[in-house]
């Protein structure tokens, strides 16, 4: 008899190893809260690395797929000051390879499409999570009357995970930054002059502990995140804010964080959607491990949530999919041999610690009040890693362009 494999959660750690097992014909569940696939929006774009989350895509079978809707063209890079002066830019050459970008959502629908539908149960809320006695867990749902017994529960429900608690006391911890969510639909239709600002790809301006994050998607859009360097609770403890109120809110934003900032700048904050949605940023202290325990284990931003900073959350969290599959696949009859070794190789070792380190280090410095300097200094060194040509601009001339 096959022994069942439950994964909790539907985001791009728990698709892909759902799409990993269902390629290789290895039987699994995977529950996800949400009620259907179009019942909330997915966020921005993601920059998928060849060694990780191209690979787990590939050994899934989704080469075709995933070369489809990569965007190879927007690996553009643009970080600049509040006076909209570019302090560091990176264009992606016609013939670029690398890490493209591709739309969260579309990474999703990619996934998903690859699996089975009766193998995806929407609208299932974890309530409880009771290990048994031998070794298996049980799963109880909010919203479902029937709980399911599974020989092994693998945790990929992020950030505020329910069967991290299972296994250690460890909490995410604010990283001191939070971001407002916004977005312009039809940006070079709509507002042209503000296209040909932004530019491809991503554009990121930041001064004295404020900054605006730009970034095209795949669908004519183009995500805005003001960036605050804000109290963990500021966005909801202030009883006048309502932001629903997009005109009121942006109001706000420009005068109480960007009055002095380009006028461009400003522009891009008046003009987002409606749809705004303030957003803690949150990490995983360095140096978690837990000791293993039968039935369960974690993947991605469950294990270790980090800020976006230095581009490899989604990437780190695909790669434990593949890694965890890779054990799976070898031993089908020991699960937990199987997850042993899984934990052996991710957790033992600390491999998330290096980039959830990284992460904030960049954060602390786009967050200074002597930004953008150290965080372009940082970016630079990472670019010449990820591309071997991204430099910064002369010294001289961004010391002579930057000064009031």
């Amino acid at each position: 008899m096959s022994k069942h494999i439950a994964i909790i959660g539907a985001g791009p750690s728990g698709l892909t190893l759902a799409a990993l097992l269902q390629h290789n014909s290895i039987p699994f569940t995977i529950y996800e809260r949400e009620k259907s696939t179009s019942s909330r929006f997915q966020g921005g774009s993601l920059d998928l690395h060849p060694e990780s989350g191209q690979q787990a895509l590939f050994e899934a079978g989704l080469r075709n797929q995933f070369k489809m809707y990569a965007r190879y063209h927007d690996q553009d890079y643009r970080f600049g000051d509040k006076y909209a002066v570019t302090w560091l830019y990176h264009q992606a050459p016609a013939d670029a390879d690398g890490r493209p970008e591709i739309d969260r959502a579309m990474l999703r629908k990619i996934l998903i499409q690859s699996l089975d539908p009766a193998n995806i149960k929407w609208d299932h809320r974890v309530s409880e999570v009771v290990p048994q006695k031998d070794g298996r867990v049980k799963i109880s749902f909010s919203n479902n009357p029937e709980p399911v017994m599974t020989d092994l529960l693998v945790g990929a429900d992020g950030t505020w995970s329910k069967v991290r608690p299972l296994l250690t006391n460890w909490k995410p911890e604010y990283t001191g930054l939070t971001v407002v969510d916004c977005r312009i639909s039809d940006l070079d239709k709509r507002f042209p002059e503000l296209g040909e600002f932004i530019g491809r790809g991503t554009h990121f301006c930041l001064s004295e502990g404020s900054g605006i994050f730009m970034q095209r998607n795949g669908d004519g859009s183009v995500r805005v995140y003001p960036c605050l360097r804000v109290e963990e609770n500021w966005a909801s403890n202030d009883a006048s804010f309502d932001w629903s109120d997009q005109k009121k809110m942006t109001d706000f934003l420009i005068d109480s964080f960007f009055s002095t900032w380009d006028p461009r700048l400003q522009d891009v904050i008046r003009n987002v959607d409606a749809s705004m949605t303030p957003r803690a940023q949150y990490r995983m202290p360095l140096g978690l491990r837990y000791n293993h325990r039968q039935g369960l284990t974690l993947v991605g931003d469950s294990l270790h949530v980090m800020s976006w900073f230095a581009g490899e959350g989604a990437n780190l969290g695909m790669l434990d999919a593949l890694d965890l599959f890779h054990e799976i696949h070898d031993h089908p009859k020991d699960l937990d041999l199987a997850v042993r070794r899984y934990e052996n190789k991710v957790i033992a070792c600390g491999r998330a610690d290096v980039t959830n380190e990284m992460s904030q280090d960049l954060l602390v410095k786009a967050m200074s009040n002597e930004a953008p300097r150290a965080y372009v200094e940082g970016m630079a060194k990472a670019m010449d890693v990820w591309f071997a040509d991204g430099k910064l601009l002369d010294s001289m001339e961004r010391e002579v362009l930057y000064r009031d």
